[in-house]
Order: structure tokens, then C-alpha cells, then sequence
């Protein structure tokens, strides 16, 4: 069963079942699935609007949650295992969305990594934007909310590096 929080975001309660493992009700099932797709419908304009208040400036505490779907999950999981024992960084495509970041794909880098560090080099600047007027092409108009990569051994945490690469990144 589906139900709305105080913010107005979905809460996905149990299923009741009847004994044969079939939903007690089918109607409120199909509702709580057209829910969840919709919570990954981008609206160009409330993220533009979102945008232009940075409500984050004023609170570095402000966003409070990352709603990633799973396509952009497994191609993330994906290209750190592939890129094994050699780090690998990407960025992930979506957009912000009251106190939330909404992450629905994500893409590689092509950069070179060693097994401590990734260098996102010219060329990832010039893919980037190449992909991006790709993406605009087809239709998809998701902006880069954010990057990633790997630390294969290590764990996740963030090193100086990159706690520079969010800074040059976030202005």
C-alpha cells in the first residue's frame, strides 16, 4: 500500500496478500507502481526553479536525500568492477528535487586511472560535453547532477583529491 508523507513524497507500505500470494487489492497496486514511475518523471521547470533559489547556499545540511534509480545503480556498479584494481569515475545524470538528488542514469569517463588515483583529463571534459548534446538530441534533457568513482580496495570515503574535484565542480 502506498501512502504520502508530510513533504508530499511516496511511502511504500506492505502489499496485503490474500493466502494465495495475490494483492488483497489490485487497483491500489497498479496506483502505488504509477507513483514510483512518476517520482523519476523529470519537470524541467521545478528543477530550474529549484536551481535559481539555491536553498543549498543558505544551508550546506540541505539536501538530505539521493533517490537513485536502479539502472543508474547497476551501471555504476558496473563500470567500478570492470575497471578493477584501477579506479574509474563517471557522472550521474538527473536533478534535485526539493531536498533530494533524483540520479535516474549515469555514464563513464573515459580517464586514466592508476590503482590510488583517476585524472579527468581534457578529453572527459570534451566527452562530456559531446554526450550531453547527444543526449539533448534524443530528447533527454536530465542535466549532470553529480560524478563518482571508484577507490577498488579501499573502501568509500573521499581523499583530498576529491574533495577538490566537488569543489572545482560545485561552483
Amino acid at each position: 500500500m502506498a501512502s504520502t508523507s508530510s513533504d508530499g513524497r511516496m511511502v511504500i507500505d506492505e502489499l496485503h496478500s490474500s493466502s494465495n500470494g495475490a494483492p488483497q487489492d489490485v487497483k491500489e497496486a497498479q496506483d502505488s507502481a504509477v507513483s514510483q514511475e512518476q517520482a523519476f518523471v523529470y519537470n524541467a521547470e521545478k528543477h530550474k526553479a529549484l536551481v535559481r533559489e539555491k536553498p543549498w547556499a543558505k544551508n550546506p545540511t540541505y539536501f538530505q536525500q539521493v533517490d537513485l534509480s536502479t539502472l543508474a545503480l547497476l551501471k555504476m556498479a558496473m563500470h567500478a568492477k570492470s575497471g578493477c584494481p584501477l579506479e574509474v569515475m563517471g557522472v550521474m545524470v538527473g536533478w534535485v528535487q526539493a531536498n533530494t538528488f533524483v540520479v535516474v542514469d549515469s555514464y563513464p569517463l573515459p580517464v586514466e586511472g592508476t590503482e590510488t588515483r583517476v585524472s579527468a583529463m581534457e578529453e572527459a571534459l570534451e566527452f562530456m560535453v559531446s554526450y550531453k548534446s547527444s543526449w539533448e538530441a534524443v530528447g533527454r534533457l536530465e542535466p549532470v547532477v553529480g560524478w563518482y568513482h571508484s577507490h577498488p580496495g579501499y573502501g568509500c570515503w573521499l581523499s583530498g583529491i576529491d574533495c577538490e574535484t566537488q569543489k572545482a565542480n560545485q561552483e
